[in-house]
């Protein structure tokens, strides 16, 4: 997600019981659960859009809060919102357009389309840039977030231009990359002759029908837009714009959830490429090329639950955050735009509407109907709750980390809720860091050093090479408590 400076904390619940079985199985009023789940955008506040298709039917499509808070404009299914990160599956379909005419291929190399591009880049491919595989630098590195005027896609390409050197050499890791995307942003330029936004609405909008979405310019009047804000502890304050904001490759389109729904439709069928190169997209790409397991594709993030492929991108930019889920095998696609960050969980909430609306084929994320059952009946038996849903793990998807969100979420209000949610965490999944974690940053705002230092050296002794960030921060607070 773009520029997403947190440590990836992780994300939710963990309690649930019978008033929570009782609560599907009795079909609580759709409007209820749906209330339950946007709560935090119902009033004067800024907004969140959803919608769901099911078998390319508008299953639902709510708003709730405000587009323009300043203006008094309410927000409905037909808001353009950036679309931050949801932005590089409409960029990656730009590239597989061009390879469709012929004008590009997989194998194409970063010098060939740019020749001004250093020799370090020579064995950087169209492919490697679309699956994160570059070793490019992150642009928000090598230019100063002190900078008055706002960053562009050909101001990133120059500025990388300057580098003379690779984070890791191509295809030999990856790491999720903006700069990439504002790269390919660039090479549809050049090989098109079109600007990206030319591009954009001719070979993307146009041919689906996306008629509400653009891409975003400085000064352009956007139809239906919402604005951005951060709440600064008393008011809801404008932050629409930050220096990274006006970059479209990696996160410059703006759309509405109506207008997915014909992006969707056109991930079915050959409106756009043909039916290979769009399966290309929906698959990982790793050092030995295309695979069908969890990772990344062309745009996409995917993942293998139960034999089914669910494709997924999250968005984060400053007063944005978005999420797009689909599940094409049983004919789902879930998106859920906002014009805030102040409030996170938008995955689960797409996952449980995906659910909701897949007559009983998906599992119910449990920790959404448990943080509504502790919000109604408390979390004194959150012990014995969580204990009646994973007893039940086909109706009921149990995550880890979305166990350890809710208690993230519930240390900014009521941190008891959070330490026990942290300890059951702890105590069900020994082996997993995130109930450690959860301690560890839960002991420390309470300066309790010792016990804090503690719960971070567990979280190294557990962590795996892939939770580096988490390690590398461990190590850092350890250091600094112990002083």
């Amino acid at each position: 997600m773009k520029h997403s400076h947190l440590i990836i904390v992780f994300l939710i619940i963990f309690c649930g019981c019978k008033s929570s079985e009782k609560l599907v199985e009795k079909k609580e009023t759709k409007q209820d659960l749906i209330n339950f789940l946007f709560q935090d955008y119902i009033g004067e506040k800024p907004s969140a859009s959803f919608i769901v298709v099911k078998d390319g039917k508008i299953r639902d499509c709510q708003s709730f809060g405000y587009a323009d808070l300043e203006n008094k404009i309410l927000a409905n299914c037909e808001t353009n919102y950036r679309l931050a990160s949801v932005t590089k599956q409409f960029t990656a379909m730009g590239i597989l357009v061009l390879i469709n005419q012929g004008k590009l291929s997989y194998d194409t190399r970063l010098t060939e389309v740019l020749p001004e591009f250093p020799e370090y880049g020579k064995e950087i491919t169209i492919k490697n840039l679309m699956s994160h595989r570059s070793g490019l630098q992150d642009y928000s590195k090598l230019y100063p977030k002190d900078a008055e005027k706002q960053l562009v896609d050909k101001e990133v390409l120059n500025l990388l231009i300057k580098q003379d050197s690779l984070l890791f050499p191509a295809n030999s890791n990856f790491k999720y990359s903006n700069s990439g995307y504002a790269v390919l942003a660039m090479i549809i330029e050049r090989v098109s002759g079109k600007s990206f936004k030319e591009f954009m609405d001719k070979e993307i909008f146009e041919k689906t029908g996306m008629a509400n979405s653009t891409v975003y310019l400085k000064d352009l009047q956007i139809k239906n837009r919402a604005y951005g804000y951060k709440f600064n502890d008393t008011i809801y304050e404008n932050k629409d714009q930050n220096i990274w904001s006006a970059i479209q490759g990696d996160g410059g389109i703006y759309s509405s959830v109506n207008d997915y729904v014909h992006w969707d439709s056109s991930l079915y069928d050959e409106t756009l490429v043909k039916t290979d190169l769009r399966n290309d997209a929906f698959s990982n790409w790793d050092e030995n090329g295309k695979t069908d397991g969890k990772g990344y594709g062309f745009g996409w993030q995917i993942d293998i639950k139960n034999n089914r492929k669910y494709l997924m991108h999250g968005g984060s930019t400053t007063g944005f955050l978005n999420y797009s889920l689909r599940i094409p095998s049983e004919k789902i696609a879930v998106v859920i735009y906002t014009n805030t960050t102040d409030y996170g969980g938008l995955g689960r909430k797409a996952h449980f509407l995906a659910s909701y609306y897949s007559d009983g084929k998906l599992p119910i994320p449990a920790d959404v109907l448990l943080e509504k059952d502790i919000e109604e009946n408390g979390i004194e038996n959150s012990t014995n709750k969580f204990n009646q849903l994973k007893s039940n793990t086909t109706k009921y998807d149990i995550v880890e980390n979305d166990l350890v969100s809710l208690g993230f979420r519930y240390m900014k209000k009521e941190s008891e809720k959070a330490l026990k949610i942290f300890e059951l965490v702890k105590t069900e999944f020994p082996n997993y860091l995130g109930g450690y974690f959860g301690l560890a940053q839960y002991y420390k705002a309470k300066e309790n050093n010792e016990k804090a230092v503690n719960y971070f050296t567990k979280v190294i002794e557990v962590a795996t090479s892939e939770n580096q960030r988490q390690i590398d921060y461990s190590k850092k607070m350890i250091k600094q408590l112990s002083e």
